[in-house]
């Protein structure tokens, strides 16, 4: 009996060293990602700023009057914008790599602007009515959990990947959401 007590317990412990070491390899794959996914984010906001950048040059350059046209106010707003919420992911992306914690008031803030751009580059006469319905309710919807977020205070989603204790999957899960 004492036998396979010592032979439970090694394996146990063979175990429990095969769940640190793969911890720990998934760990280091997951920042070399979002390590190339920061530079890929930083790579598309250059480009799309030279692009806008370009465009508002051009149509300025082009233009026999000082006004610009309707249409390409409403572009330069919509990538303005896009611009921004490439930023504010670049953000969220930089604070998971340093602290492995997700903004989840950012995230939101990022899909009410996402929204915000769609309404503004949208023509009205040409979507149909349950576009728009469904557009308002989004709108409604992300506006209540931002108010819940700030209300509540609970900002951020802890994704501890690091730990070296062997909690059960119970204990992870009631750690996942920390105020």
């Amino acid at each position: 009996m004492p036998d396979l007590m010592k032979t439970e317990r090694k394996n146990l412990m063979k175990q429990g060293t095969y769940i640190r070491f793969l911890r720990k390899f998934t760990s280091k794959v997951e920042k070399l990602i979002v390590t190339i996914l920061i530079f890929m984010m930083s790579l598309i906001l250059i480009s799309a700023t030279l692009e806008l950048v370009y465009t508002l040059f051009t149509d300025f350059y082009n233009n026999e009057t000082l006004l610009i046209s309707l249409n390409t106010l409403m572009d330069s707003f919509g990538g303005f914008l896009l611009i921004l919420i490439g930023i504010e992911l670049l953000e969220t992306i930089k604070v998971y790599l340093k602290q492995n914690i997700v903004h989840v008031e950012v995230v939101v803030l990022v899909a009410i602007i996402a929204l915000a751009r769609k309404i503004v580059i949208i023509n009205i006469e040409e979507v149909p009515v349950n576009t728009t319905i469904g557009m308002a309710l989004l709108i409604i919807s992300l506006a209540v959990a931002y108010f819940l977020i700030k209300k509540t205070g609970v900002m951020t989603l802890t994704l501890d990947n690091n730990s070296d204790n062997d909690e059960t999957p119970e204990q992870e899960n009631n750690n996942l959401l920390k105020p």
